[in-house]
């Protein structure tokens, strides 16, 4: 380090140096800022101590008021406490469709059984009635807030059995004389599968909370696996709720789902693939209901399907009697059945259940195929024979489209050589063809589409079996033939699975591909089709093979016959029609005068425009 160097440093610290002892502060000054800190500290000492009074006498004025408050309002503490302790007794309500089984703790409804129907075969026990909700995977509970806004749930409490007959089971939360809480169970012979359900608040007011009243009702239940095939009973789970004016609306399109619904509902159904748990009001459920339906956990039982919940309130405004009017429908999901069940209001739309397909499709399985299963049903008693016997009804229907699709079809045949030399005149050059096609037709008095108008027009019958069939409770464990139940698949399983096939054989299915394909290679002489349409035909059956394995044995034994049916159709058509006539009817119509209708010469007059504009393309 130089000279320089050194002077500058030195001159830098003395500087800093001198600043330092000019700006600092005399003992006065220091002795009058110590003062000032010492008032400042006995300022904030003195808030500080006005706060703590403050809030001590707040808390002093608050307890007093609850103290006084409870003086006056019965709290659990109370009232209630005597009922927190008790034993659990179970009760049994019983007709010849229905056992009910509560729990004197909470006076809930623990687990249902139908008695007329049979569950899955070694299920849980050699009994076998159909446990639709299972006592630990059902839950029902009643939720209201006390004055002291502490919330009570009604398993809370021992409930007092009020009332017990054959048909009426009543639970009370009695704290005094005219003062309770009730539910009350009623079966009716007269209403099948129906539980009259009344909940009554009677002099109750001082022990509700003001300003929150409404009681809450939540429901939670894990449907159990009834059939052979829980692909079929997850995929039909769900939970299936009605708005006023509405229809009902299902909530089932994902395997997690949840819905506020802000508006009043008229019921809220658990529903599975043949059955169904529901309930409902016609004025008793308020808005705010909250639906959830949850994926299967891991470690859940395997025969758990999913588990559903529900939660509804009830509106209390601190009346000195209100009484709830709700009901249950514990049955099965025929339609017939809802449709015929009355729970308590009109225009429930239960049968509105049983998912029949959209527009035209449910239509046709309303007002036709339901209605003539129904009156078959109740003169046959095999449910293969009904099958048979609606196939044949529904093919006879169809029967002059059948043979009008077969005649049109035996003349587009007829004039295939004078297509084929039109299409080899013309070769690339489609406008041409197809107008010289045209014109062909038009003086043979052939339309190229009346062979496939017919069919279309049996679509709607062929979609609406597809959706029937898989959901009509009418085939459950009903046998037929080799099918132990035409509701599931009838063949036995393969101990291994093939892609795209699956790991069972189903004989319906197989029978049905077999004919399809025969039918197919029918159709194809009778046609002329040649080409890759000629193998097209081929590859649907095929396909279906695969799809409709799994599928009820009902519905392929449907097709089946439907097959065979339209065989013997074609057989007697061929034999009665003569195609030499037709020959003649052909050569008739040449020589009539064509007559155009407005249609057709617009349809000229557009390939006319066509044409020339593609010639002057072709000339630039």
């Amino acid at each position: 380090m130089d000279r320089n160097t050194v002077i500058g440093f030195s001159l830098i610290f003395l500087i800093l140096a001198g600043y330092y002892w000019y700006t600092a502060p005399t003992p006065e000054e220091l002795a009058r800022m110590q003062d000032m800190r010492d008032s400042v500290a006995l300022v904030e000492k003195r808030v500080q101590d006005s706060i703590a009074q403050i809030s001590s006498s707040e808390a002093s004025s608050t307890e007093k008021i609850v103290q006084d408050s409870s003086v006056n309002a019965p709290s659990k503490s109370q009232e209630l406490a005597s009922f927190e302790k008790g034993k659990d007794s179970i009760i049994e309500l019983k007709n010849s469709h229905l056992t009910l089984r509560f729990n004197t703790q909470g006076g809930r409804l623990n687990s249902v059984k139908l008695n007329q129907h049979n569950g899955l075969a070694l299920k849980r026990s050699d009994k076998s009635d159909l446990e639709l909700l299972v006592d630990g995977k059902n839950d029902m509970s009643w939720s209201w807030s006390d004055q002291l806004g502490q919330e009570l749930n009604s398993k809370d409490f021992f409930w007092e059995i009020h009332e017990q007959t054959d048909s009426v089971i009543a639970f009370r939360l009695t704290v005094k004389d005219n003062q309770y809480l009730e539910q009350r169970y009623v079966l009716s012979e007269s209403k099948p599968y129906v539980v009259d359900y009344n909940v009554n608040v009677v002099g109750f007011s001082d022990y509700v909370r003001r300003g929150n009243s409404d009681f809450r009702f939540d429901w939670a239940a894990t449907l159990q696996k009834q059939e052979r095939d829980m692909k079929w009973e997850e995929q039909h789970t769900a939970i299936v709720y009605k708005l006023p004016e509405e229809s009902p609306t299902s909530l089932q399109t994902i395997d997690q789902a949840e819905e506020l619904l802000k508006s009043p509902v008229k019921w809220i159904a658990f529903k599975q693939q043949y059955f169904t748990a529901l309930i409902g009001s016609d004025a008793d459920i308020s808005s705010d209901a909250k639906l959830t339906m949850k994926m299967k956990s891991d470690q859940a039982d395997s025969f758990d399907i999913k588990p559903l919940s529900a939660r509804i309130f009830m509106e209390y405004k601190g009346e000195q009697s209100r009484n709830g009017n709700f009901h249950f429908y514990f049955g099965p999901n025929h339609y017939k059945t809802l449709e015929n069940t009355n729970i308590g209001f009109a225009n429930a739309e239960l049968e509105r259940i049983v998912p029949l397909g959209w527009g035209i499709f449910g239509w046709v399985n309303r007002g036709i195929v339901i209605p003539v299963f129904s009156a078959l049903d109740g003169i046959i008693g095999s449910t293969g024979i009904i099958i048979m016997l609606l196939t044949i009804i529904i093919k006879t229907l169809f029967l002059p489209l059948v043979y009008k699709s077969y005649i049109s079809t035996a003349k587009m045949r007829i004039l295939k050589p004078e297509i084929d030399a039109i299409k080899e005149k013309h070769g690339n050059d489609l406008q041409k063809t197809q107008q010289e096609n045209m014109a062909l037709y038009k003086k043979a008095g052939v339309s190229p589409l009346s062979g496939c108008v017919p069919m279309l027009l049996q679509l709607p019958i062929l979609f609406a079996m597809f959706q029937f069939f898989p959901v009509a409770f009418e085939l459950r464990q009903k046998s037929f033939l080799w099918a132990a139940d035409l509701s599931q698949y009838d063949g036995p399983s393969l101990g291994f699975s093939i892609p795209f096939y699956g790991d069972h054989v189903s004989f319906f299915t197989l029978l049905m591909t077999f004919s399809t394909l025969i039918y197919t290679h029918l159709n194809n002489q009778i046609s002329g089709v040649s080409g890759q349409m000629k193998y097209i035909g081929y590859f649907m059956p095929i396909i279906f093979l695969g799809v409709l394995n799994d599928y009820a044995s009902g519905l392929t034994w449907y097709y089946f016959v439907s097959n065979m049916i339209t065989f013997g159709q074609q057989f007697v058509i061929r034999k009665t029609v003569d195609d030499q006539k037709l020959h003649a009817q052909i050569a008739a119509a040449r020589k009539k005068p064509a007559k155009k209708s407005k249609f057709q010469e617009r349809m000229e007059l557009a390939m006319k425009a066509s044409q020339e504009k593609s010639k002057n393309q072709r000339r630039k």
